[in-house]
C-alpha cells in the first residue's frame, strides 16, 4: 500500500506540474508511446546495406566539401586571412544556406553546424571559405562490412570495417544513425574510428614498407613529367625542384602522413634538407632507391611504452637475401590509424656471444685472423702490433655507454699481464678500453673505433 501511494503521489504531481487534465495527459502519453513504438519499428528497418550506403554517401559529401566543391572555370579564388591562405568554396556551396542544405542530405540538422565548425569553414565578404587543402580518402567505404552494435533511445549504432586503399589494412568506425521524421535515416554524428588496442605484425610491416616507399619516392624527387625536372644553384650546391605532386609543403605533408605521423613527417622533411625556394620545394640532387625488400620483412613485437609501440623488423636485401634488423616505432593517429612515428633505425641490441669486442679478446692470443676480422674492412687498427708483448688477457665485462642510430659505444674492462719489455698502451692489471661497434649485416657487427681509457 505504501509503495502504491508513492506511485500515485508522483503521478498526481506530474499532472499538476504539466498543467494538463488527467485524461488529456493520458492521451499525450499514449501518442508518445505510439511514436516510440513507430521509431522502434523504423529502427529495425535500418539494414546493414542501408548503413553502408549512408556512410558511403557521407564520405562523398565530406570529400566534396573538403576539396571546396566542383569549381567552374575561373571560379577558384584565394585570399590571405590570419596569415593563412584560404579559398572560397565553389558556387554550389558558398553560402551557409546552400552548404547546410547539401550537408543535410546525409547528416541530421543538429550535426551540420558541428561539421562546418570542424572543417574550419568561415564566412568572408559574404561567401564561405576554408583553408586550402586536398580532398579525398584512402578508405574504401563502398567495400565496408557493417555489424549492428546497439540501439539507444532513438539512435542506432553500427560498426563499419573499412578497407584502406589496396592494402590488407582495415579500420573500424562506429557510425550513429538517427531517423528523421518524414525524411528517413541520417547519420547522427561524423563516423568515429575505434582505436585499436594493438597493432598487428602484418600492419606493422605494411606501414613500415609504405614509409620506405615514401622515403625513396621523395629521395628521387617524386615522379617528374616531361620538361618538369629543373635545377638551380643555392649556397654552393645544386638543388632540384620536387615534382609537381609534392612541390608544396601542403602536398608533401599530405603524402607523407599516409605512412607517418605529422611530427615524423616534419622531421623527415628537415632531415632530407628540403627547402622552399621561390614558392616551391627543392632538395639537393640525390639518387633514391634501396635493395631492401620491406614487403617481405618479418616483424616481432618488442614492447608498448605509453603511446608508442615498438617492433623489430627483419628486412631481406640484395641478391643473396642477406638481412638487416631495424627497430620501428608506431603511434596511433586519431581518425587515421597506425603510423610510423620515427624513421626506422638499426637494431643495435648486440648479444654477448656475437659482440665483436668479446670475440676480439677471446681470440687475441689464439687466432690473429679471427681477431683482426672483428674490425671494419677499412680499419687501420693493426692487431699484430697491438698484441706484441701481451702474455695474458682476460675479458672481464662490457659496459654500454651510449648509442645512436648507427653505432653503440662501449667501455671494455680487461685484465692484462705484459712482458717486462712491453712498450704498448696497456699495463699490468685492469685496463679499460673504448670501442664503437656498427652493424654490417644480419646479426653481424664490427668494431669501428678503439681507444684507451686512462685510469687514475
Amino acid at each position: 500500500m505504501i509503495g502504491n501511494s508513492k506511485k500515485l503521489l508522483i503521478t498526481v504531481l506530474t499532472i499538476i506540474l504539466l498543467g494538463i487534465p488527467f485524461s488529456q495527459n493520458a492521451l499525450v502519453l499514449a501518442k508518445e508511446q505510439s511514436k516510440v513504438e513507430q521509431n522502434a519499428k523504423q529502427q529495425n528497418d535500418l539494414t546493414t546495406k542501408q548503413a553502408i550506403n549512408l556512410a558511403v554517401e557521407f564520405n562523398k559529401v565530406s570529400n566534396y566539401v573538403q576539396r571546396g566543391g566542383d569549381y567552374k572555370k575561373d571560379e577558384y579564388k584565394t585570399f590571405s586571412y590570419n596569415q593563412k591562405t584560404y579559398r572560397y568554396l565553389s558556387s554550389s556551396i558558398d553560402t551557409k544556406k546552400e552548404l547546410k542544405n547539401y550537408l543535410e542530405k546525409v547528416l541530421v540538422p543538429s550535426e551540420v553546424e558541428q561539421f562546418i565548425k570542424s572543417r574550419g569553414i568561415i564566412e568572408y565578404k559574404g561567401k564561405l571559405a576554408q583553408i586550402e587543402a586536398d580532398g579525398g580518402s584512402l578508405l574504401q567505404w563502398e567495400k565496408a562490412a557493417a555489424q549492428y552494435v546497439k540501439t539507444e533511445k532513438n539512435t542506432i549504432y553500427y560498426r563499419l570495417t573499412v578497407p584502406v586503399w589496396n592494402t590488407s589494412v582495415k579500420q573500424d568506425f562506429i557510425v550513429e544513425y538517427q531517423y528523421v521524421n518524414k525524411i528517413g535515416w541520417k547519420i547522427r554524428k561524423e563516423p568515429k574510428q575505434e582505436k585499436s588496442t594493438a597493432i598487428s605484425a602484418k600492419i606493422a610491416i605494411e606501414m613500415a614498407a609504405k614509409f620506405k616507399t615514401a622515403s625513396s619516392y621523395v629521395q628521387a624527387g617524386g615522379e617528374y613529367g616531361t620538361g618538369e625536372y629543373k635545377t638551380f644553384s643555392f649556397n654552393g650546391s645544386t638543388y632540384r625542384y620536387l615534382s609537381s605532386k609534392i612541390d608544396t609543403k601542403n602536398k608533401l605533408v599530405n603524402y607523407l602522413t599516409q605512412s607517418m605521423t605529422p611530427s615524423a613527417a616534419e622531421q623527415f622533411i628537415k632531415d632530407r634538407g628540403i627547402i622552399e625556394y621561390k614558392g616551391k620545394l627543392a632538395q639537393i640532387e640525390a639518387d633514391g632507391g634501396s635493395l631492401e625488400e620491406w614487403t617481405k620483412a618479418n616483424a616481432e613485437f618488442i614492447k608498448t611504452d605509453k603511446n608508442t609501440t615498438f617492433y623489430r623488423v627483419t628486412v631481406p636485401f640484395g641478391e643473396m637475401k642477406e638481412k638487416q634488423k631495424y627497430i620501428v616505432e608506431y603511434q596511433y593517429v586519431e581518425k587515421v590509424g597506425w603510423r610510423v612515428s620515427k624513421e626506422p633505425y638499426w637494431d643495435l641490441d648486440i648479444a654477448g656471444n656475437i659482440n665483436p669486442i668479446s670475440i676480439l679478446f677471446n681470440y687475441l692470443l689464439v687466432d690473429l685472423k679471427v681477431a683482426q676480422n672483428q674490425f671494419l674492412p677499412y680499419s687501420t687498427f693493426n692487431i699484430t702490433e697491438f698484441k706484441k708483448g701481451i702474455k695474458k688477457v682476460e675479458f672481464i665485462k662490457l659496459t654500454e655507454i651510449g648509442r645512436s642510430g648507427s653505432q653503440v659505444e662501449y667501455i671494455a674492462s680487461i685484465n692484462v699481464e705484459v712482458e717486462n719489455n712491453y712498450y704498448g698502451p696497456l699495463m699490468n692489471g685492469e685496463n679499460k678500453m673504448y670501442f664503437t661497434v656498427q652493424p654490417t649485416g644480419y646479426m653481424e657487427f664490427k668494431i669501428d673505433q678503439v681507444g684507451i681509457v686512462n685510469m687514475y
